[in-house]
């Protein structure tokens, strides 16, 4: 009996261990520094971007499918890329991360919500690049919106319009608590520009 006892205590201290382990690392990734670094992957209409300077740059026929997909109102437009984002741990416990939920807002519009669903472990003083995929369509989205209107926030964000995008992606970790899974109580919000 009194073994058994052992053995029961011994497993309450080494359960109680790994959930103080789990909050410590759950703390650490909302102090963590979440920054833009990069696009990659971007594509508009299927027709790649990501090195176009601007549309004099672009291939006849990557033209011509652009210009068609921006001809009606009806049809699609989709817009796929990839948000690199950096994250640093500037503390000393490790940050832990089970998933995240997203929100996209370009110049003010609401593209996308979504979420990733990916373990990570940040090591303390360490920095990583955290890449989500999003991919939305843009007429459906800006329905209400002009064809221009549509295509000037395309092109901005592309980088080979006249101006630029002003992009906010809001974030929202989750953790694992034991078997439970916890999402942060508020939105870290991460905003940059993109464009000339």
């Amino acid at each position: 009996m009194k073994k058994l006892m052992a053995f029961i205590g011994i497993w309450v201290m080494i359960s109680s261990c790994d959930v103080a382990q789990q909050l410590l690392g759950t703390y650490q990734m909302t102090q963590c520094k979440y920054e833009f670094n990069s696009i990659s992957g971007l594509t508009l209409a299927g027709i790649h971007l990501q090195n176009a300077n601007g549309l004099t740059s672009l291939d006849p026929m990557n033209l011509l499918t652009l210009t068609s997909a921006f001809s009606g109102k009806g049809g699609s437009l989709p817009l796929n890329f990839t948000l690199n984002l950096n994250v640093t741990n500037p503390g000393v416990q490790a940050a832990v991360l089970n998933g995240l939920r997203y929100i996209l807002e370009i110049d003010g519009y609401e593209m996308t919500t979504g979420s990733l669903q990916k373990q990570l472990q940040i090591n303390g003083g360490q920095k990583i690049v955290l890449p989500v995929q999003m991919a939305f369509d843009l007429k459906q989205v800006l329905n209400n919106e002009s064809l221009e209107a549509i295509k000037n926030l395309a092109f901005n964000f592309a980088g080979i319009g006249n101006g630029s995008s002003n992009v906010t992606v809001k974030l929202k970790p989750s953790f694992m608590l034991g078997n439970q899974e916890i999402a942060h109580p508020t939105y870290i919000p991460v905003s940059f520009q993109l464009g000339k």
